[in-house]
């Protein structure tokens, strides 16, 4: 039995890693695609919470001081984001997207809308609401374990 779940386990991983293969080959003129994968994601969890601390958003991410302090140190050259200081906290540092940020936040929305969108496009109405509920679910449970 532990054989036919690990070959299912292997199926579902294959599964998702093949529709990530492919929407993501077939959406290379991704706007934001000059920016690494961690760089996307600090301005992702900005966006949605604009005015954070710099050590909440690496806990968050499960980055260390280090590489964060690198993310943000690029993000700010290429006018991405600014620090400010912590308006009760001394000792932190406070992040907010720039007016470019918040572009780039925005185009990466509009791209995983239209991941989601193309992904689901077969499915029926139905079908396709259920996964975006169970979809849904998941983020908030995996933010709540953060």
């Amino acid at each position: 039995m532990k054989s036919r779940n690990k070959r299912a386990d292997d199926h579902h991983g294959k599964a998702i890693m093949g529709l990530i293969h492919r929407v993501t080959a077939g959406n290379a003129e991704r706007p934001t695609l000059g920016l690494n994968v961690r760089q996307r994601l600090v301005i992702q969890s900005l966006g949605q919470d604009n005015g954070r601390p710099i050590a909440a958003i690496g806990q968050q991410l499960g980055f260390t001081p280090s590489t964060m302090t690198g993310l943000v140190d690029r993000l700010e050259e290429q006018g991405f984001l600014r620090r400010e200081s912590h308006p009760s906290d001394r000792r932190a540092t406070m992040l907010r997207l720039t007016r470019k940020g918040e572009t780039a936040y925005r185009r990466e929305v509009d791209f995983y809308r239209a991941l989601v969108d193309e992904t689901l496009s077969e499915l029926g109405d139905d079908t396709k609401s259920l996964v975006l509920d169970a979809l849904a679910h998941l983020g908030r449970s995996t933010s709540a374990a953060a």
